[in-house]
């Protein structure tokens, strides 16, 4: 867990979204307890998805 993932499930941020356009994927975390997130969404019910093709990379 980073650094910044332990601070936002400590502030109790309900929805931890991170978009990686190096690795050109991204990451839903949810449900903040204790310091950490109960769980990383990795797939939806909908099928949503978010194209990182476009996003900069050096």
């Amino acid at each position: 867990m980073t650094l910044a993932q332990w601070a936002y499930a400590a502030a109790e941020v309900p929805v931890y979204f991170i978009a990686d356009p190096y690795a050109g994927r991204s990451r839903v975390f949810t449900h903040p307890q204790d310091g950490a997130y109960k769980r990383d969404l990795t797939d939806t019910v909908l099928g949503i998805t978010l194209p990182t093709d476009e996003f900069p990379r050096d």
